[in-house]
């Protein structure tokens, strides 16, 4: 008999469905957000520096915002953020139905969100960890990264079918509302989240994440999938629109195969919680495969297909990776390790939008998949063969890594 698994706390659950609405909303957003960048420039580079705006502010703010945890209390924090980030959704909707909503408005409205982003991205994972409790995180990772993909399989479809019948307003309003529930929890529910009197420091957590091959290795690895393959606000639309020539819906349709696929990555780390250096290897190779099969693909029902194990692999990378990170670091350095994991999963965003977005503009949605499915796997080999002391014996130390040398500070 296996051993059961811990239960999650209630305050968990709570906290996690008023993320899954708050998610769902940001997924409508960012589908009605690409469309309207697409139909405006009819460029895929445009909507890549777009996406690289919005998440840019995550490489500069989440260190800061880390310490401004430590110091303020991630409650706080959190509740501001999200407070600013509602207001933001409900005014570009208002310039969409104005038909104000230029390309220049929209890059304007993309780094004011990715603002608010870069302020509560570590602290949410952070709460959202200490609220688990130590026995439930590698738990907590595998559903909360299922519960993030099974908002990109209803959000772009929502957003779809938003688009064709109600106009793409209508999406990034129902972000606005999205954030009601976690503003509700943050501001009536209170949490074990006194500020630290003594707060951590970032050069003790970098010391800490890179001392430790079973933290090391899977960031290096998100950091390639990010540079590389992990893209899709800017390869998903642009290969639906200029490689296939699809419409709203066919658009909606493949971001949510790419969501479902997601959804099955994340069920697997919930069923089987694993944080080893192998599975976001295995799962980041296999990236660069289906970006390869991508390239050769012309047609809708293949390329959801694809697509979908695309996001398998996807969700694999980021929910071990996570799960290893979360599981490994000491609460006293958590919020400064955690900022320091989001501006490597996050930043990696800007380069990597903007390099999708050059390639398939420059080389065409074909060739473009091909090179980033090439690099991707050029990538992985590269961190495979420089670590293949702790891999080899990664079976035996499986949580620890054969390469580390720090302990919990």
């Amino acid at each position: 008999m296996t051993q059961r698994e811990p239960s999650l706390p209630r305050v968990w659950g709570i906290y996690a469905l008023s993320n899954f609405a708050s998610q769902i909303g940001a997924c409508m957003q960012s589908t009605a957000q690409a469309w309207l960048v697409l139909e405006l420039t009819g460029s895929s580079s445009k909507l890549g520096l777009l996406i690289a705006l919005q998440f840019l502010p995550s490489i500069l703010l989440a260190v800061p915002a880390g310490k401004a945890a430590d110091l303020w209390s991630r409650r706080n924090l959190l509740l501001g953020a999200q407070a600013a980030m509602a207001l933001l959704a409900a005014a570009l909707a208002t310039a969409v139905i104005l038909k104000e909503a230029s390309y220049p408005v929209l890059a304007g409205f993309a780094l004011l969100l990715g603002v608010g982003n870069g302020l509560s991205q570590a602290t949410r994972l952070s709460l959202a960890a200490s609220l688990a409790g130590a026995e439930g995180r590698a738990r907590a990772a595998g559903l909360a990264t299922l519960s993030f993909n099974l908002a990109r399989v209803l959000g772009p479809a929502l957003a779809g079918f938003a688009i064709e019948t109600c106009g793409p307003a209508f999406a990034i309003a129902a972000n606005a509302a999205s954030f009601v529930p976690l503003i509700l929890f943050l501001a009536t529910r209170r949490v074990n989240d006194a500020p630290l009197r003594q707060p951590r420091s970032t050069p003790a957590a970098l010391r800490f994440l890179w001392s430790n091959a079973s933290t090391r290795v899977p960031l290096l690895v998100v950091a390639v999938a990010g540079v590389f393959a992990v893209n899709m606000q800017t390869l998903v639309p642009a290969y639906a629109r200029l490689g296939l020539g699809l419409d709203a819906g066919g658009f909606g349709l493949l971001m949510s195969a790419v969501g479902a696929g997601a959804c099955l990555g994340g069920l697997l780390q919930w069923r089987r919680p694993a944080a080893s250096n192998w599975r976001p290897l295995t799962a980041a190779a296999g990236l660069g495969l289906c970006l390869a099969a991508l390239s050769a693909i012309h047609q809708l029902t293949p390329a959801a297909l694809v697509l979908a194990g695309f996001g398998v692999c996807s969700a694999t990378v980021f929910s071990s990776a996570s799960a290893a990170v979360q599981g490994f670091i000491p609460d006293p350095l958590r919020n400064a390790a955690t900022s320091l994991q989001v501006m490597i999963v996050q930043g990696t965003n800007p380069l990597g939008s903007a390099l999708t977005g050059w390639a398939l503009e420059r080389f065409g949605a074909s060739a473009g998949s091909a090179m980033l499915g090439a690099a991707t796997l050029a990538a992985v080999l590269l961190v495979a063969v420089s670590h293949r002391r702790d891999l080899s014996c990664a079976g035996s130390s499986e949580g620890a890594g054969c390469g580390s040398s720090a302990t919990a500070q």
